[in-house]
């Protein structure tokens, strides 16, 4: 008997991958027949049956079925590759609990690589994006208390500042972590 292995198992990444096909097909209402045959359009092949076997994982995806599969959904690598939930985990090939699931997605979708220097650029920005909604929305409420009522009730700015000033807190642990002499953002 040969006891040869073949390459390396199916990943974390693959798994991904065979999830988010599966949702987004369902989701945009096309059957394994239909995806098939909008895959033979660009010149591939693949059976109804080997769709199945993608999805519930067991065969692989090669990176040419990743932009395929893209492609045939009108929806973006990036999109399958991400993994769905926060508590999935990390993609093969990074290191298992070192990066945040934003910084996983982001990296993914090409926004940040996974180097100090470049997270903590990544932080920074979407901290200044924070903050920057947090004064808007204070400058609107303070409109609002001079009498200029708008469309958008009061509550729902009050909400929004609280949610983006618990993501600044988040993002400023974060950048600690990454370095303890960085400098928050103060609003």
């Amino acid at each position: 008997m040969d006891d040869r292995k073949r390459g390396n198992p199916a990943g974390q990444t693959n798994e991904a991958v065979a999830a988010n096909l599966r949702k987004v097909r369902q989701s945009t209402g096309v059957d394994l027949r239909e995806l098939s045959a909008r895959i033979k359009t660009t010149g591939r092949v693949i059976s109804p049956s080997a769709l199945s076997k993608i999805e519930n994982g067991d065969r692989r995806v090669d990176v040419d079925d990743l932009t395929v599969f893209a492609y045939a959904l009108e929806t973006t690598p990036a999109a399958l590759l991400t993994p769905a939930s926060e508590e999935a985990q990390a993609p093969a090939g990074v290191p298992e609990g070192q990066f945040t699931p934003e910084e996983i997605r982001a990296w993914i979708q090409g926004t940040v690589k996974l180097t100090t220097e470049d997270l903590l650029r990544y932080w920074k920005e979407q901290a200044f994006d924070s903050a920057s909604y947090i004064r808007r929305s204070e400058d609107i409420l303070a409109q609002y208390d001079q009498g200029q009522v708008g469309v958008t009730p009061r509550e729902v700015y009050e909400k929004r500042i609280a949610t983006h000033r618990g993501r600044l807190a988040t993002i400023t642990g974060r950048q600690l972590e990454l370095d303890p002499m960085s400098i928050p953002i103060d609003i």
